[in-house]
């Protein structure tokens, strides 16, 4: 009989959980930032406190439930708008309210992948080197000679195969297997990944660790697959694939809200000032930056806007709280950033504050820190008017006259 699930908010220390070493052990594993503190007195028994990880954990009969601070509806309409800016959809109270995160995302992942998949699953070419009775392909004659010489079969050849079993659709069949593996608790989530599972039944799984799975190369020809395909590669990479711990099977579905507010707001700030990927990038996609000349010291701004490879604004995100001050460490790497790209002016934006703190001026470096407050759990449209808000100091940072001079 399973047990009842144990419910975490983040930061916040639960009620006094009984576990054994293995599961302990496991769910350390599975979630960044959780900490397992023994109660006094007993060997078994732990105060869990989350960080800023939210989600879902399975570990044999014991399920994990890291609940967001602001809610799961915010979290949704996050993830929805960083996918399609204008094609998201409010989630419904009463849904956030009834179902765990991971319940919660499967009907925005059904419709993102059904969204896609409509025209049919995604073919490719892959390239495939084989051992035949037949010539398919070419011959590969080093390999011939090498192995059998003088036999004319079997015959060693390379071919190209159209297939659907490639990589865009094998995120999409992981992130289902993931989420399938789960035990939801909700009829429909579970018919709704069946079906899925059942559309990409010819395609096979990623055999991938959470660190390594690549963004897809986009082109005309799967730029439909973008929103699917960027919400499996967050549950395969942050969800990370099956995972056992002294023989106990587990499963996850975690992700990292500093990822996902990050995601939005440099998503709803392309939008809002009308850019492209390649001019508005994400960090990695970003041309590289280094603070020093020697290029030791490599940096990656979270957003950043580029105009014929030169930087014109760069600024950061921290999903956390502020309290009247910027914490001098965020300080310290927004200078990093403005001296590595000769900005004299950037912008900070925190996910909420009880105070918003005052603008940064360094006057000895002649740099200025724009501080703002984004509070991600209020309704979208409030969100989205600040975003509005927001976008237009950007556009005001972009043009300044030394900006304009650099470009």
């Amino acid at each position: 009989m399973n047990r009842p699930p144990v419910v975490l908010t983040e930061y916040r220390p639960s009620e006094p959980v009984v576990l054994s070493v293995t599961e302990r052990d496991a769910l350390r594993a599975l979630v960044p930032g959780l900490t397992a503190e023994p109660v006094a007195g007993s060997t078994d028994t732990y105060l869990l406190k989350g960080g800023s990880s939210v989600g879902v954990v399975r570990v044999g009969d014991l399920t994990v439930e890291l609940r967001p601070k602001v809610g799961i509806a915010p979290v949704l309409f996050l993830l929805s708008y960083a996918l399609d800016p204008r094609g998201w959809r409010e989630p419904t109270a009463a849904l956030a309210r009834d179902l765990n995160l991971a319940e919660a995302v499967v009907p925005l992942f059904s419709r993102v992948v059904g969204d896609a998949l409509r025209p049919g699953l995604l073919h490719g070419y892959r390239r495939h080197e084989d051992t035949l009775t037949t010539v398919r392909g070419r011959v590969r004659m080093a390999q011939q000679m090498r192995a059998r010489t003088g036999l004319p079969l079997p015959v060693e050849v390379v071919y190209d195969d159209f297939t659907p079993d490639i990589f865009e659709n094998q995120l999409l069949r992981t992130a289902v297997d993931i989420l399938g593996r789960l035990r939801l608790r909700h009829p429909a989530s579970r018919l709704s990944l069946g079906r899925l599972h059942q559309l990409l039944q010819p395609v096979s799984s990623l055999q991938l660790t959470r660190h390594s799975v690549p963004e897809p190369t986009w082109t005309r020809l799967n730029e439909h697959y973008r929103p699917a395909a960027s919400l499996a590669r967050l549950i395969v990479t942050t969800a990370g694939l099956e995972a056992r711990a002294g023989g106990e099977d587990a499963s996850a579905f975690v992700i990292d809200m500093n990822v996902v507010f990050e995601g939005f707001v440099r998503e709803a700030l392309r939008e809002q000032l009308r850019l492209r990927h390649s001019a508005f990038p994400s960090g990695k996609a970003a041309a590289a930056v280094h603070l020093d000349t020697g290029r030791y010291v490599s940096l990656e701004p979270d957003l950043s806007w580029w105009e014929r490879g030169v930087c014109v604004f760069v600024g950061d995100c921290k999903y956390k709280k502020t309290t009247g001050s910027v914490p001098n460490a965020d300080v310290y790497q927004m200078l990093a950033y403005l001296t590595a790209l000769d900005q004299p002016e950037g912008l900070l934006v925190y996910a909420a504050g009880e105070d918003v703190p005052h603008d940064v001026n360094i006057d000895a470096a002649g740099k200025r820190i724009h501080v703002r407050t984004l509070d991600v759990a209020r309704a979208p449209s409030a969100v989205l008017t600040d975003i509005k808000h927001l976008a237009g100091l950007v556009h005001q940072l972009r043009q300044r006259p030394n900006l304009r001079a650099a470009s």
